[in-house]
């Protein structure tokens, strides 16, 4: 990887790898970043567990806070406080666990967002989230002090995202993240798939074995990142350009597919085998030994192999045997005996992987290597599974594919144009009106404004879905209008709402296909705004967030404006006047 100018580089990079099931946080330093791939160290954090009983480097995503709603701990500790409070204490304290799934799949967010704690009791997911990281960011800062002391403000953060993430998720997670403290300009978001593509691209000669290196991340080559976490799967597609850096050429997919599957298969099996109600108790009232349960099986689903023959013995803490009435005798040593069957049965979810690998393969040609990532493609049986079903192509799984997503954002934080272009998920646009055309315009859409015959609710477009983007190619929407001429509305914010559709060509913003995603709010000048406003849109899509300009056109100011993608409401349409032919305006003055 070719390093920046020294000028350019922050002097230290620290990653938070944000997980759904485990989380943690690597880093290093300019010095270490500008030596060769072989040469250059990555520094990670060891969490210790009394009830995973190793040490890890990552801690499970777990946050607790005390009854009065305050944060105490995260990660292992908050899981072994929380196992040692009494049955009746217990209630009265917030357990949130796995909770970054809650975000997967939102189309639209807003800040008061809520999740459920163990109890069902409601919290707002942005004091949860900011309180988890800023407990990430003050372990990080107190590590660094002790290796190497540098100043706050020479550092760059980095936060990962799952690249199908939309994009209020990923605001409301640099929210959470400036809640927490770290300034806007010094962090930014690194997509997981992309940061485990540079990771691998760094690995040290002769990593793996009959396959060189360079032929098969040679310029033109392509390949998949499967990123196989947790709770997601994200699957990406690059391409290597001549100068070296990556061009996403197929959008990011993938699903809910991820390893907590095989837990929650897990969890029915010990239902069926003790009944639901029991084993809900048990996990009630024996929560520290049902938690080193759940940590026994985690250690074991990772040793099931495509050649395992026989069942797979999982080790039960002492009280479950004696209350659970699991038939287990005493000369079997405490442990449950799984079926082979069963056991594979758990990862189930493997199908979908595999049928949604087939697909896009069947989509791009010219894909030769399937990198693996994320802590499920250690599974031995799964990873097995799926080489058997892609025997034409290359399936690597790099060494440390639990941590390659966090290691690779560090290497992002340093060189964030590593990835050139990226494809647009969706069509994206904002509402605009025009003049009336008889045989284009739906009728119901015809408005009289300001004795003028316009149609609204227009979906102008600024990018299709699919389409290639690069990170500096800007999206224009020019001789946009808004109109003053009230006193009441001379101070008022413009405020444009856009949209995102999952047709290439949608007609109006109130189409089926068409939701709105966020709003850019445009600040008054001092003085007021002037009777009529002739301005210009500039959008950034191929950027991992999408980046926003706003110009006066006869002077070339640019506005004071906020870009927020966490919605409180639909904006409603409020028609403006045509200033001229062949002008259109937007619905922005809105009086409340």
């Amino acid at each position: 990887m070719a390093a920046g100018g020294v000028s350019n580089l922050p002097a230290v990079v620290v990653a938070i790898d944000f997980g759904t099931t485990y989380t943690g946080y690597a880093y290093s330093f300019r010095n270490e970043f500008q030596k060769s791939d072989d040469a250059r160290d990555i520094f990670h954090n060891s969490w210790d567990s009394s009830l995973a009983g190793n040490l890890s480097k990552k801690a499970p995503t777990v946050a607790l806070f005390n009854p009065k709603g305050v944060f105490d701990s995260f990660g292992y500790d908050a899981e072994e406080k929380y196992s040692e409070l009494t049955d009746k204490v217990h209630q009265t304290w917030h357990y949130y666990a796995r909770f970054k799934m809650q975000l997967f799949n939102k189309m639209t967010l807003t800040r008061e967002f809520e999740i459920q704690d163990q109890e069902g009791r409601t919290c707002q997911a942005l004091i949860v989230f900011s309180e988890s990281i800023r407990f990430l960011k003050k372990a990080a800062l107190d590590e660094l002090n002790d290796r190497n002391p540098v100043h706050e403000e020479d550092i760059q953060w980095v936060l990962t995202v799952p690249a199908i993430w939309t994009e209020p998720a990923k605001q409301f997670m640099r929210d959470a993240a400036r809640k927490d403290g770290i300034p806007a300009n010094q962090l930014m978001l690194a997509l997981e798939p992309e940061a485990a593509a540079i990771y691998c691209s760094t690995l040290k000669h002769g990593t793996f074995k009959d396959i060189n290196k360079e032929e098969v991340l040679s310029v033109g080559s392509r390949y998949m990142i499967l990123d196989m976490g947790g709770g997601t799967v994200d699957i990406a597609v690059h391409e290597i350009s001549e100068d070296g850096t990556l061009t996403e050429i197929i959008p990011a997919s993938g699903g809910d597919r991820g390893g907590t599957n095989v837990d929650q298969a897990f969890n029915k099996f010990i239902n069926k085998k003790i009944g639901e109600k029991d084993a809900k108790n048990l996990r009630k009232t024996m929560k520290y030994h049902w938690m080193k349960l759940e940590n026994n099986f985690e250690a074991k689903k990772r040793t099931l192999k495509k050649t395992t023959k026989n069942g797979i013995r999982v080790d039960i803490p002492t009280v479950l045997v004696l209350d659970g009435n699991l038939g287990i005798k005493l000369s079997n040593s405490y442990e449950m005996d799984i079926s082979n069957k069963d056991f594979k049965m758990f990862c189930s979810s493997k199908d979908k992987i595999i049928a949604h690998v087939k697909y896009i393969l069947e989509q791009v040609e010219g894909v030769k290597l399937i990198m693996m990532v994320g802590g499920y493609s250690q599974s031995g049986y799964v990873s097995s599974q799926i080489k058997d079903a892609f025997q034409d192509v290359n399936v690597l799984i790099p060494p440390q594919a639990e941590v390659a997503v966090m290691d690779g954002a560090v290497l992002f934080g340093f060189e964030p144009h590593t990835v050139s272009a990226r494809m647009c998920r969706h069509t994206y646009g904002i509402r605009i009106m025009k003049p009336f055309a008889t045989q284009k315009h739906k009728p119901e859409y015809r408005r009289d404004v300001n004795q003028q015959d316009v149609c609204i609710n227009i979906f102008q477009k600024f990018v299709s879905k699919g389409e290639i983007v690069k990170i500096n190619d800007k999206r224009e929407a020019k001789n946009l209008v808004s109109q003053h001429w009230k006193e009441t509305t001379k101070n008022l914010e413009m405020e444009i709402p856009i949209f995102a559709s999952t047709r290439d060509d949608p007609e109006y913003t109130t189409g089926p296909s068409c939701q709105q995603i966020g709003i850019i709010t445009i600040r008054p000048p001092t003085a007021g705004w002037p009777n009529s406003v002739n301005y210009s849109l500039e959008v950034y899509f191929g950027r991992t967030e999408f980046d926003v300009r706003v110009y006066n056109d006869a002077t070339g100011e640019e506005y004071e404006y906020k870009f927020d993608l966490l919605v409180e409401k639909e904006i409603p349409y409020v028609p403006q006047s045509t200033a001229r032919t062949g002008v259109t305006t937007t619905s922005r003055c809105v009086v409340s």
